[in-house]
């Protein structure tokens, strides 16, 4: 399986990339602050519809753009013959992501998830051997995801519930000491 062509419109630096791929290892190269890395960014958002640099989605989107487009043509050979599957996201800052595979919508981009299989490694990936266990946590999780798509829903809920009680143990706290300081203590 491989990348055959990757096609970008309003995403980072980029305002518009066409870029055929061939098969095997690929070398982007070049002086830093020319967008190598939103590259790496865009083929690991296909396959993760995720960054691996921001939470949110909004600066994947150029300064500028009301959204971004990242597209990719993956293309699979098995016993000589090619399968080629087109994947894009429409990235809006404020609103749902929208996916298409095939040129046809889907209701979620989640089902994109599985298509296309990537491994990013990056420098700030050490942290799963040297930092805090939540790293290791995430990593975990994201492989699960990526092992089994399925899980992608199950684990968007449990981050929705785990902000939610949260921000209720916070907002608890926050009344219990309000009301033992007013109480003349």
């Amino acid at each position: 399986m491989h990348v055959a062509h990757l096609s970008l419109a309003d995403f980072r630096s980029y305002a518009q990339v066409e870029l055929p791929l061939d098969p095997g290892v690929t070398a982007f190269v070049g002086p830093n602050g020319q967008g190598k890395t939103n590259l790496v960014e865009a083929l690991n958002y296909l396959a993760t519809l995720g960054s691996h640099r921001v939470a949110q989605d909004a600066p994947l989107v150029r300064l500028g753009a009301e959204r971004a487009v990242v597209r990719g043509n993956v293309v699979e050979t098995a016993g000589g013959e090619h399968r080629s599957t087109l994947l894009e996201i429409e990235i809006t800052p404020g609103r749902a992501n929208r996916a298409r595979l095939n040129r046809s919508p889907v209701p979620r981009p989640r089902e994109l998830l599985g298509v296309l299989t990537t491994v990013l490694f990056a420098p700030e990936d050490l942290a799963l051997v040297k930092g805090d266990p939540s790293e290791r946590r995430r990593f975990l999780d994201e492989l699960l995801v990526a092992r089994a798509p399925r899980f992608a829903g199950v684990r968007s809920d449990y981050d929705r519930v785990l902000k939610q009680r949260n921000a209720l143990l916070k907002s608890a706290g926050t009344a219990m000491r309000a009301s033992r300081g007013g109480g003349g203590g």
